[in-house]
């Protein structure tokens, strides 16, 4: 609540609505089935020798990781999940084609959308429909933030090392293709063939990153200014790298190498947890992580910072927001199940202060306070 109030108008019904995740619901049931089965095979695998269990385990679960692609509640779905609860927010209903186990097909969609929503989403929530392309790239990147606090803080020893390396492997090339036309133009035809006259048919958007970046350049074009599609019915969703100006493939192909960063993490080479100290009390933790996340005025560049004593559970984050033009900065921090009353009631808080793109404006040097 209230995400389910705009799920239930959206659906019809109050239960209808749940086929409409929010990100938060939809990212439990992801991580639920990740931590699941990699407990499982965890537990499972009883060789003797270490090196090879731990080397069949870690290709048990590289395996199920891969299968899971394709299938409900995997990275994929929670990918295109994300951009679902974008399109819900504004009472925009969909599809997503993950629910269809469309194993091995090299585009995934998330369709039975109106072009008369997107062009009101795009007129009237400019900045919605500038995260709605982005928001799959968010949605990876949540996910291995929190299995990644949920092994840190509650020593849960999971093997996630696969999934962190495939889900950012994965963004990354996806950001960097975007801004080829050989990779992408041919898939765009083929799309547009293919899905032909019915408009059910087609993705809401296309390679998330061409549309993200036109939308950012271009807040104020009319969606219709797209064009009509090659069917001659519809708008033309889908912008081909070649479409795009020099400019916007210039900040583009930025963005796509600036990716690399989120693998600078100790998380990510089989490190969780790092002992910094011990003192009488018991041994304090600390672990860190750098990642580089797309928004709706540009990007957010953060330092994840996790922190554990003996009795706590501390995690902060510093934030470098930039658009265009300009750099603004948060500050986030967290207590993470502190223990009240007998240490029978585990109470967390999170706090965070931040500045801004005035109006989340790509262009202004202005800042806003949150």
């Amino acid at each position: 609540m209230p995400y389910q109030f705009y799920a239930t108008r959206t659906t019809g019904s109050f239960f209808t609505g749940y086929a409409n995740p929010s990100m938060a619901q939809s990212l439990a049931m992801s991580n639920n089935l990740y931590s699941t089965a990699h407990y499982g095979i965890n537990r499972g695998v009883r060789l003797k020798n270490e090196f090879f269990r731990k080397l069949l385990g870690s290709a048990l679960v590289l395996g199920f990781d891969l299968i899971s692609l394709y299938a409900p509640f995997g990275m994929g779905w929670l990918h295109e999940e994300y951009h679902r609860a974008v399109l819900t927010r504004r009472e925009i209903n969909s599809f997503n084609d993950m629910n269809t186990f469309p194993f091995g097909q090299a585009t995934v969609s998330v369709r039975k959308i109106d072009d008369e929503d997107l062009i009101r989403l795009s007129d009237q929530h400019t900045f919605d429909f500038i995260r709605l392309q982005s928001a799959g790239l968010e949605a990876q990147y949540h996910q291995i933030q929190s299995l990644q606090k949920n092994n840190f803080y509650y020593n849960q020893a999971l093997p996630h090392i696969p999934l962190y390396w495939l889900s950012t492997l994965n963004a990354i090339t996806y950001v960097i293709q975007s801004a080829s036309a050989e990779d992408f133009d041919p898939l765009i035809d083929e799309a547009n063939e293919k899905e032909g006259a019915d408009i059910s048919k087609r993705d809401f958007t296309g390679p998330d990153f061409t549309a993200w970046v036109s939308a950012l350049f271009n807040p104020d074009r009319p969606y219709e200014e797209r064009g009509i599609h090659p069917s001659g019915v519809g708008i033309n969703r889908y912008i081909k790298p070649s479409e795009l100006s020099t400019d916007e493939l210039a900040y583009l192909k930025r963005q796509g190498n600036l990716q690399w960063i989120n693998l600078l993490s100790p998380h990510l080479f089989g490190f969780p947890k790092i002992k910094l100290k011990s003192t009488a009390q018991g041994d304090h933790y600390g672990n860190i992580a750098i990642r580089h996340l797309l928004t709706s005025f540009g990007n957010d560049i953060c330092l994840d910072l996790f922190y554990q004593t003996p009795k706590n559970n501390y995690f902060f984050s510093l934030h470098n927001f930039n658009n265009l033009n300009a750099s603004f900065f948060g500050l986030e921090g967290a207590v993470i199940d502190r223990p009240f009353y007998f240490n029978k009631i585990m109470v967390s808080g999170r706090g965070m202060v931040w500045t801004q793109p005035r109006n989340q404006s790509f262009t202004t040097s202005d800042a806003s306070l949150g």
